[in-house]
């Protein structure tokens, strides 16, 4: 296996690697045990402390609860239910397919994801290059990159990136256009914590997320300027 398809397999299983495979490269060796303490760290923040007879507690609550029978439960002729499910049927096909809410699916990711945005360690824009160009793109960042890997974004294989600007982390997905995706040139969103953007390129849709909205409006042009596309 070559160096650029170790880097590969290293970013998709940290883990599927032995050390005997990384004994003549150095750097390839530093970067496995980078990201298995990155692995680490995600596991130990994803690790949650279940209360106990927390099942018990749930199963007494809900015996204790009033039993109510809505209109929907309630027995109907059986001409009327007919005519009932042929409507619902109607209308799902017929109906189009919204897109799930971009904003509402980054944010979620962020939050499974949480101890991505503690990471300390720099990757090299070597090691970050065929994960571009898996993407169809090359890249310069002239900011620190702390965490790189592939994920599902509504079922699309993109590439969650990790920046550190002006000292706070920035979380960038780099999803390959889709033509069921929002056409919008930008689409903000927020919650409690967090602030987003989609930013719509020629053939990938980039979405931001970060604590501070003022890094939002930074990293757009910075991120414009330093992808490219490979012809």
């Amino acid at each position: 296996m070559d160096n650029l398809l170790l880097r590969r397999a290293l970013y998709e299983d940290p883990a599927s690697i032995s050390p005997q495979q990384l004994e003549d490269d150095a750097q390839l060796m530093q970067l496995q045990q980078e990201l298995l303490q990155l692995d680490h760290q995600l596991k130990q923040q994803l690790e949650i402390d279940v209360p106990p007879q927390l099942a018990e507690q749930i199963l007494l609550r809900q015996q204790m609860l009033p039993v109510t029978r809505h209109w929907w439960q309630r027995p109907l002729p059986y001409a009327t239910a007919a005519a009932l499910l042929l409507s619902v049927w109607f209308y799902q096909d017929s109906a189009p397919q919204v897109h799930a809410d971009l904003g509402q699916h980054a944010l979620s990711h962020v939050y499974h994801e949480l101890a991505a945005l503690g990471a300390i360690s720099t990757l090299d824009q070597p090691s970050l290059q065929p994960l571009f160009a898996e993407l169809g793109l090359s890249a310069e960042l002239p900011v620190p990159v702390r965490y790189a890997r592939f994920c599902d974004f509504e079922g699309v294989r993109s590439l969650h990136l990790v920046l550190e600007v002006d000292g706070q982390p920035l979380t960038v997905f780099v999803v390959p256009d889709q033509s069921d995706f929002p056409q919008a040139k930008t689409n903000q969103f927020a919650d409690t914590r967090f602030f987003g953007q989609s930013l719509k390129t020629a053939r990938h849709l980039l979405v931001l997320v970060a604590q501070q909205p003022q890094l939002l409006a930074k990293a757009g042009p910075l991120l414009a300027k330093s992808l490219k596309f490979n012809i």
